[in-house]
């Protein structure tokens, strides 16, 4: 079929190669078609390495079984060019000219491979894990990306640097489509990866719903309302009462985090709702005694935990990570402590815990006599046991991170939470004296806040399986078989108390739900961030299309390279749904090129592929979701977008004139 005219751009030929000292080898059909194959080995295992670790497979990367296909890709790519370099060696030729024309870049793709692979495990070890958005921005995984890319580049660099048809142009296509890929990976802004149009804020409309110990009968028990929120619902010892926390969201960016938390006190029925404790900052993850005659809870300044890093704790970057924090003009806070009141409303609000770290989440002993809590004052985040009085604190965990939610067994012969080990938040469990600990739940996914059923043989807690999930409720037997999804939402999020006291004594589960609040909710995860997005993204995308228009690509090219990186973004991260509408935009944009004069063809291309790009993402939302999208918004993008695309073609167009004339 055909494709795009126009000058092609000069290109070192091997009459060029002998004036620079040696002979290059004129690139063949094969020889594409080889390197674009070793390219999409590599690239597709590196999104397979991806697509492990967003699902919790792959806890250690270099370790894991899903390297294996990246590692034998590299020794294929070895294996190639010690073989390019060993033929030229014999043919007389110099080791800088093993490669064809054009492809050169394959040896430093692969040395910068091997040398990102080797380094990243230092860099891990030395300083850390890169966690969010610094996971592929962390030096080592950029070397990583650039090794890729340059591996991919090899057949469109070839054909861009030739003077007329050198061959085949498919594979020239597929390396524009794989390079293209490759450079959306950091910072994943592609929507497949990084659903920033179709993200709900974390704290919407939370309200307390009531189940069956089996997950039937879901019924919503107090609703939200203008900006009041309800979390972290327990029960009373006789079951005709849930304290829970009373949340009033503020208007802190990104997103709403609430200015003041309260304690709440609600029948079974969810009438008599009415406050038990007010103040400025947090009161808040209440907890019954066995009698009902207290309710303990937790007591700190505005903001809890996602406050700005106290003198201890946790806190610093937000609830959406770093970057997401609040500004370094509030005040450093000072630290949560343990307090009671009496459940009746009478009397003052007493203090129990008063030492240098944050106390958090008590809840009584069963027979009254005792607290479990979760705190700081050792270091990182560790259970503690102590006297109803705050006396005789004793630790139990020696984790020295993150483990909390401790919750106690109805006979109080054991004690279950929740922490990171080996990569993974899991349920345990541990004797009241600390010993005989085991672990309960061993799935990839995120298991948090266990709460004992009644006769003690199933304890319920919330798992989250991925960065989007809102948390899913199941239950699990004492001795961590039969596993059981209780929730069955996956479009909310789904929440329970810290410290147990979900399950009432007749099977009823008082939870949190967040149902997805409509798609304008929060304009700036959802409007300014994905615009952002967007825009860098489509930059890049008309970038590499101006590049794959120099080459006078068949119809169908452009399809191809939008499809590509919707195809392996979408694999990786559960985001397929935008691969329909990459591939009809990007069959538009080769309709528009086609029938374009040959003097605009680049600049369309350019231009087509940026909006084809944005537009086919806003339709998906739009059709899956709900965009949420103003017209003005939605128009202004794409009208930015295609211009972007357009300027880049003119200075490609400029550039490729000022080449074409040194050439002569």
């Amino acid at each position: 079929m055909a494709g795009i005219s126009g000058p092609a751009v000069p290109a070192t030929t091997s009459v060029d190669a002998e004036r620079n000292g040696g002979t290059l080898v004129n690139p063949t059909p094969r020889t594409a078609w080889l390197t674009v194959g070793i390219a999409s080995w590599l690239v597709g295992a590196f999104f397979a390495v991806l697509w492990a670790v967003l699902n919790g497979q792959a806890p250690d990367p270099a370790l894991s079984v899903y390297t294996i296909p990246l590692y034998l890709g590299l020794a294929v790519l070895a294996t190639v060019a010690i073989a390019l370099t060993i033929r030229a060696s014999r043919r007389g030729r110099s080791w800088r000219r093993a490669f064809p024309a054009g492809y050169g870049v394959l040896g430093a793709g692969l040395l910068a491979l091997v040398a990102g692979l080797v380094t990243d495990v230092g860099w891990r070890e030395g300083v850390g894990d890169p966690v969010g958005i610094a996971s592929l921005l962390a030096p080592t995984r950029l070397l990583i990306v650039g090794g890729l890319a340059l591996v991919a580049m090899g057949p469109l660099r070839s054909a861009l640097r030739s003077r007329g048809d050198v061959g085949p142009r498919w594979p020239a296509v597929l390396s524009a489509s794989l390079v293209l890929a490759v450079l959306e990976l950091p910072g994943t802004f592609h929507p497949a990866a990084t659903p920033w149009l179709e993200r709900a804020p974390v704290l919407p409309n939370a309200e307390i719903w009531l189940m069956d110990a089996d997950g039937a009968y879901q019924t919503r028990l107090i609703e939200a309302h203008d900006g009041i929120n309800a979390w972290n619902p327990v029960w009373s010892p006789d079951g005709a009462r849930l304290a829970y926390t009373h949340l009033v969201l503020g208007d802190r960016p990104p997103v709403d985090v609430p200015d003041e938390a309260d304690i709440w006190i609600a029948d079974a029925d969810g009438s008599d709702a009415h406050a038990l404790v007010e103040g400025p900052g947090w009161q808040w993850i209440p907890h019954w005694s066995p009698d009902g005659v207290w309710v303990v809870y937790t007591d700190e300044p505005e903001a809890g935990p996602w406050a700005e890093p106290g003198p201890a704790g946790l806190g610093g970057g937000g609830i959406l990570g770093t970057g997401f924090g609040f500004g370094s003009s509030d005040p450093v806070r000072t630290y949560a402590d343990i307090w009671r009141v009496q459940a009746d409303g009478t009397g003052s609000p007493e203090r129990i815990t008063s030492e240098a770290g944050d106390d958090r989440a008590a809840t009584f002993s069963p027979d009254g006599m005792r607290l479990a809590f979760d705190s700081t004052r050792a270091g990182g985040t560790d259970i503690f046991v102590m006297d109803a009085d705050g006396s005789n604190a004793r630790q139990l965990t020696f984790s020295h991170g993150f483990t909390w939610g401790a919750t106690w067994s109805p006979d109080g012969s054991a004690i279950a939470f929740n922490t990171w080990r080996s990569d993974n938040q899991d349920i345990y469990r541990i004797d009241a004296d600390g010993g005989n600990e085991k672990r309960i739940t061993t799935d990839p996914g995120q298991d948090l806040e266990p709460s004992w059923s009644s006769d003690g043989t199933r304890i319920v807690f919330r798992r989250l399986s991925d960065l989007p999930d809102g948390g899913e409720i199941w239950s699990i037997a004492a001795d961590g078989t039969d596993e059981r999804l209780l929730s069955r939402d996956p479009g909310a999020a789904n929440d329970l108390s810290s410290g147990g006291g979900a399950w009432a004594q007749d099977g009823r589960i008082a939870f949190m739900r967040a149902e997805n609040p409509p798609a304008d909710a929060h304009p700036l995860v959802r409007e300014d961030l994905a615009a952002a997005g967007l825009l860098l993204t489509a930059a890049l995308i008309a970038f590499i299309a101006v590049l794959l228009a120099g080459i006078g690509p068949p119809f169908g090219s452009f399809a191809v390279l939008l499809a590509g990186p919707a195809a392996l973004f979408g694999a990786a991260a559960d985001g397929l749904q935008f691969l329909p509408g990459a591939v009809v935009g990007g069959l538009v944009v080769d309709l528009m090129v086609r029938f374009a004069p040959d003097r605009r063809k680049v600049a369309v291309a350019g231009a087509g592929s940026a909006a084809a790009f944005v537009v086919s993402a806003e339709v998906t939302v739009a059709v899956v979701d709900g965009l949420g999208w103003s017209a003005s918004l939605l128009a202004g993008v794409v009208v930015a977008v295609a211009a972007m695309g357009w300027g880049l073609a003119e200075a490609f167009g400029r550039q490729r004139r000022v080449s074409t004339e040194v050439g002569q």
